[in-house]
C-alpha cells in the first residue's frame, strides 16, 4: 500500500466497521482530490468551508461526506469541470480509476455540482481492506459543490493539508465558517429528515470559543431571504433566530442523521440532545469585533 495512503488513513483514526471503511476511503479520495484542485490553481479563484473543511483543517471528529467550495469573487461563467483532469491526474497518481461526472452546471446554475466516482471494490482493496464484502458496481461517491454566487462579508485563509502532501487551500477564516454554519442551520427547511451534522458542528465551535462574522452570516441571511429587517443584524437578534430555529426542532431525528457519522464513545454525547441544551449555548455565542 502506498505510504501516503497509509498515512492518510491514520490520520482519519480508528478503522472498525464497514462504515468506517467506505468513510476512510472517501476521506482519503477527498484529500486527493484537494491536491488535484490545487495543482489546477483552483484556490486562486475559490474557498474550501463547510464540514469536510472542518475535518480536514480543525480536526472535527465527524466523518463528511461532501466537498463544498464558493468562489472568491462571484462569477457565472466559472466551470467546475475545468479542473476535473487536474483532479484525474492525482486519483490516477494514487492508483485510484475514478469517474468524474458533472451534475449541475451552466450560467443560469448558483451552485455548480459533480460526483467523483470509485469502484468500491478496488478502492478497497487499494487502501488495505477487504474488498470482498462490496458488491460488483457498488461505488463510493463524493458530492462536490462549489456556490458560484456567495454574497460579501467573508474573510480568508491560507492553511497547511499536509496529507497526502504538504499544500496550501484558500478557506473562509474560522469566524466565517461558524458563519456560514449557522446560516446553513437558520435557513435549511427540514423536511422528514433534520441535518443533525449542523448541531454537531455548533456543539464543536461553541466549544472552540469561535465567534461568529456576524456581517457574513447577516449577508448569507439576506441573501437567502431568512432576514429582511432594515436594521443590521446583532447578536441578540442573531441568538433570537437560534432559538426560534431550535424549538422547532425534533431532535430525536437530529441524533439520528449525525450518529453514522461519529465514533460510538461520541454516540453516546447525543444523549442530552434538546432545545433547551442549544438556546443555553446560543446564548454563550460571542461575534467578531
Amino acid at each position: 500500500m502506498n505510504d501516503a495512503i497509509d498515512a492518510m488513513l491514520r490520520t482519519y483514526g480508528r478503522i472498525e466497521t464497514r462504515r468506517d471503511e467506505d468513510n476512510a476511503l472517501k476521506e482519503v479520495i477527498q484529500r486527493i482530490v484537494l491536491l488535484g484542485l490545487h495543482r489546477g490553481a483552483f484556490f486562486a479563484v475559490a474557498c474550501f468551508y463547510g464540514g469536510t473543511a472542518l475535518r480536514l483543517l480543525y480536526s472535527l471528529d465527524r466523518f463528511s461526506e461532501d466537498m463544498d467550495f464558493c468562489l472568491i469573487t462571484p462569477d457565472p461563467h466559472f466551470r467546475l469541470k475545468d479542473y476535473f483532469a487536474h483532479i484525474q491526474s492525482e486519483l490516477e497518481r494514487f492508483g485510484f480509476v475514478a469517474h468524474l461526472e458533472e451534475k449541475r452546471t451552466g450560467i443560469d446554475v448558483a451552485i455548480e455540482s459533480a460526483f467523483v466516482k470509485q469502484d468500491t471494490n478496488s478502492g478497497l482493496l487499494l487502501i488495505g481492506k477487504d474488498n470482498k464484502r462490496a458488491q460488483k458496481g457498488q461505488v463510493v461517491k463524493i458530492k462536490i459543490e462549489v456556490d458560484k454566487t456567495n454574497p460579501p462579508g467573508f474573510k480568508i485563509e491560507r492553511k497547511l493539508i499536509k496529507l497526502p502532501t504538504p499544500f496550501l487551500v484558500t478557506t473562509l477564516s474560522e469566524g466565517s465558517l461558524f458563519a456560514g454554519k449557522l446560516h446553513a442551520l437558520i435557513a435549511r427547511a427540514y423536511l422528514n429528515r433534520v441535518k443533525g451534522r449542523d448541531y454537531y458542528d455548533l456543539m464543536f465551535y461553541a466549544a472552540r470559543g469561535t465567534k461568529v462574522n456576524i456581517a457574513y452570516l447577516e449577508a448569507k441571511l439576506r441573501d437567502s431571504g431568512h432576514y429582511v429587517q432594515k436594521t443590521p443584524l446583532d447578536r441578540v437578534t442573531m441568538i433570537h433566530l437560534l432559538k426560534e430555529k431550535f424549538l422547532s426542532v425534533d431532535f430525536t431525528k437530529a441524533k439520528s442523521d449525525v450518529m453514522p457519522f461519529i465514533s460510538v464513545e461520541r454516540q453516546r454525547d447525543l444523549q442530552d440532545w434538546g432545545a433547551e441544551l442549544f438556546i443555553e449555548m446560543a446564548k454563550e455565542l460571542e461575534v467578531e469585533a
